[in-house]
């Protein structure tokens, strides 16, 4: 990542910091583009470069797997479970000090259908984005079962992270590893009679 690519990413953080401050503290309808400007001591103008409206603000920059972790998972050689425990765990390590602010965003997306609708496009993405890393990994591979294979990587994902940024688990990364380890098990449900 070049270094102005880095100041734009801290930039759209402490804009994304900013507007969840204000929402928890003023209602996220009591908000506005201007107050969130101001509290991340940039100009309004300056906040439209980054995100269209507050919502997109309170959402920040989507989140991408690291360039060198997702290329050593498309090249791995060991189990495809052991390269993704590894490539899962430094893609939500970068966020282990993102615990609290992560709570009120996924509090506030509860009572907001506009961040709600938001939140489900983030996850469409990155479920996207696990099938193309997959399919990048497994040419071979049943388009099918690829996408249904990332719909489980990002669903096991998302409830790790809920549990962690709500305080039922204690360790964000061990709450994913968990719920990765449940993808099979969780399929053979299905083979199972009453």
């Amino acid at each position: 990542m070049s270094s102005s690519s880095i100041r734009r990413y801290h930039t759209a953080k402490k804009i994304q910091s900013a507007a969840i401050a204000l929402a928890i503290k003023n209602g996220l309808n009591n908000i506005t583009t201007e107050a969130i400007a101001c509290a991340a001591g940039i100009s309004a103008r300056t906040f439209f470069n980054y995100y269209p409206y507050k919502e997109a603000a309170l959402m920040g920059p989507q989140p991408d797997y690291p360039e060198d972790a997702a290329e050593l998972f498309i090249n791995g050689t060991g189990s495809l479970l052991t390269d993704l425990r590894e490539l899962i765990s430094v893609h939500i390590s970068r966020f282990l000090h993102e615990r609290e602010m992560l709570g009120h965003l996924l509090k506030l997306s509860e009572t907001d259908p506009k961040l709600t609708a938001l939140r489900n496009n983030a996850v469409l993405a990155r479920r996207g984005k696990m099938a193309g890393l997959l399919q990048r990994r497994l040419p071979d591979a049943d388009p099918r079962m690829i996408d249904i294979l990332a719909s489980a990587i990002i669903a096991a994902t998302n409830n790790a992270t809920q549990s962690w940024a709500f305080g039922v688990s204690e360790d964000f990364v061990d709450a994913a590893m968990e719920n990765l380890s449940l993808i099979l098990p969780a399929a053979q449900l299905l083979e199972q009679e009453d």
